[in-house]
């Protein structure tokens, strides 16, 4: 009885936020795999410290955060430093489950609550590490979103760690911390510079047309989250000299960083805009959440996770029945999208006989099998990887 109201207690809210067994509850839900002991799951990490967010400050610091999660307790009336503890949780918990199925609801209380809080100039100094922390922490485990240049990963987890770093530069400026501040303010220009750098390098090397394809839906959503990071209050009302080095990269400004963002852009929006839905249609299938391999890519590229699908040994029938329905009837919640049909491609071909001829038939739903016999989903369905991905560069280079 006492554990359990130990648990309860727990799970109460913090200062009005969350509770921090409820906000790892809901990472637990989507990416159970960091829990339950699965072999591509990272080790703890070695790391150092009596207070929570200084475990941060390391490659795997999201993990290290996320697994002493418990030396942050639910109260009504949180200190300051365990404001700072609990603020180091939730962009641990961001960070690890923004390319999950389901992501943690707090970026916005982060940028635009938790760091106006006041507090001591200490605390605001182990923000500001925790925030520069997040630029340096390996996003591999919980993505497979990411993209190799000869600058190092780009992939939307970018995005979110600059939507954090600008909302904390808007809040060391409101608090008069100038030293701060400039150091938020060029820790993101040099990611800015990084990102940009990047794409151009693919961009200019032959062969690499699919990667400048998933670069440009990166950059475009991490420039989207450079103005989710601007939004802040004090951003709005009392405006911001270093706006017009960041604001609306993806509408424009091609001298900002070289127009690089604006050239990733008009990609995306030209050919890529329709696959940057959040997959609610699959959300559900909670089979999906089994492993890290399974982690949605960057659509439309999806022919490889198809094939992963049919043939991931942690599967049954059931499973495999329930994400081919799933993916069956999507399509018609998404408009215009491709990605959902070249993961049924890829399905299909890794099912022996194909999807059709597989055990799984008998165990779809009227609707999916309905969807099934749909002439349009099949003739898409029936295009090889190579064409696809073949059409898909010529698009491209046509468009450059």
């Amino acid at each position: 009885m006492e554990r359990d109201l130990t648990e309860l207690e727990g799970r109460a809210a913090f200062g009005g936020f969350i509770g921090p067994l409820r906000l790892v509850d809901q990472v637990r839900t989507t990416e159970p795999w960091l829990f339950d002991g699965n072999a591509h799951c990272p080790v703890d990490p070695p790391t150092v410290g009596e207070r929570l967010w200084q475990h941060a400050e390391h490659p795997l610091g999201w993990l290290a955060v996320l697994r002493r999660h418990r030396t942050v307790t639910a109260t009504e009336t949180p200190t300051v430093e365990q404001l700072t503890d609990y603020f180091a949780l939730c962009v641990a918990c961001h960070f690890t489950s923004c390319a999950s199925w389901v992501p943690t609801d707090v970026d916005t209380k982060i940028r635009a609550h938790l760091w106006f809080m006041p507090r001591e100039e200490a605390e605001r100094e182990a923000m500001v590490r925790v925030a520069l922390a997040t630029l340096t922490w390996d996003l591999r485990p919980v993505s497979t979103r990411h993209i190799a240049t000869e600058h190092g990963f780009i992939s939307g987890h970018g995005g979110e760690c600059l939507s954090v770093i600008l909302g904390g530069m808007l809040a060391m400026q409101k608090a008069g911390d100038v030293e701060r501040a400039r150091i938020l303010h060029e820790s993101a220009m040099a990611e800015l510079v990084r990102e940009a750098a990047g794409f151009e390098s693919v961009l200019a090397t032959r062969g690499r047309e699919l990667d400048v394809l998933k670069l440009a839906a990166a950059i475009t959503h991490n420039a989207g989250d450079v103005d989710q990071g601007l939004s802040a209050e004090f951003g709005t009302k009392f405006g911001l000299s270093e706006r017009p080095l960041y604001a609306k990269l993806a509408h424009g400004g091609n001298e900002r960083f070289g127009g690089s963002f604006a050239r990733a852009a008009n990609i995306y929006k030209t050919l890529m805009a329709s696959e940057g839905h959040r997959n609610y249609p699959l959300r559900e299938i909670r089979p999906l959440r089994k492993d890290p391999r399974l982690l949605f890519p960057i659509a439309p590229f999806l022919d490889e996770w198809g094939e992963l699908l049919a043939r991931f040994d942690g599967f049954n029938d059931a499973d495999r029945a329930e994400i081919a329905g799933g993916l069956l009837t999507a399509p018609r919640r998404v408009t215009g999208q491709q990605g959902y049909y070249r993961a049924l491609a890829g399905l299909n071909a890794g099912l022996n006989g194909g999807l059709e001829s597989s055990a799984i038939v008998s165990r779809l739903g009227s609707a999916a099998k309905k969807a099934l016999k749909d002439t349009e989903l099949r003739k898409l369905m029936a295009v090889p990887r190579q064409s696809f991905e073949s059409s898909m560069k010529k698009k491209l280079l046509a468009l450059l």
